[in-house]
């Protein structure tokens, strides 16, 4: 949910900044495919679809589809901002596998977001309680955007790093479209034969 504060800021302070908004639309990423078919997968994971059926094998699916959109983000890696969404992600996956699957999380983010702490009961979650053998868990899910905040949640320092990305991303490519047009080399000039 801290994405979308971060794109909806990127969007206020590049229009402040003299950008344009259809100059987003010249932004090019690269495997885009594979990035929206990992995140749609996490959203039937974590809906009422699957996440019932999921089971034991669901930290690994989540995995999986975290490291395609993982995969995505390195190919985009020329973009603004994407080697700061990379870096977040890279946080978030080294925390999420090394806690089998799951992301930590503060008890107390909890409390400021719910009112009590501990996780929301759902068949399937990837987060999981901070405790003794919480392995990295300064990395976690340890920052709160408290109630009454719309859409509030816990996050992490990588959430931070992904969504100052993101921002970076659209306030650089509505100020210098140029720079956002595509993700790999220069496209070759023109050579009349």
């Amino acid at each position: 949910m801290l994405l979308l504060y971060s794109i909806a800021f990127g969007l206020v302070i590049g229009r402040a900044a003299g950008g344009r908004f259809w100059a987003l639309a010249d932004i090019r990423i690269r495997w885009w495919p594979l990035a929206l078919g990992g995140l749609v997968f996490q959203l039937l994971l974590f809906g009422p679809l699957l996440s019932d059926r999921v089971g034991h094998a669901g930290p690994a699916l989540y995995v999986a589809s975290s490291a395609l959109v993982f995969l995505a983000m390195l190919r985009n890696l020329g973009l603004p901002g994407f080697p700061l969404l990379a870096l977040g992600a890279a946080l978030n996956m080294l925390v999420i596998v090394a806690n089998g699957g799951t992301m930590p999380s503060d008890p107390g983010a909890w409390e400021l977001v719910g009112g009590v702490a501990a996780v929301p009961i759902t068949s399937f979650t990837n987060s999981s309680l901070i405790g003794a053998g919480t392995v990295l868990p300064w990395l976690g899910d340890v920052f709160a955007l408290p109630r009454p905040v719309p859409l509030a949640n816990v996050f992490s320092i990588g959430d931070v790093l992904i969504g100052l990305g993101a921002a970076w991303c659209v306030i650089r490519s509505m100020i210098v479209p140029s720079v956002a047009r595509w993700a790999g080399p220069a496209d070759p000039p023109l050579v009349a034969r």
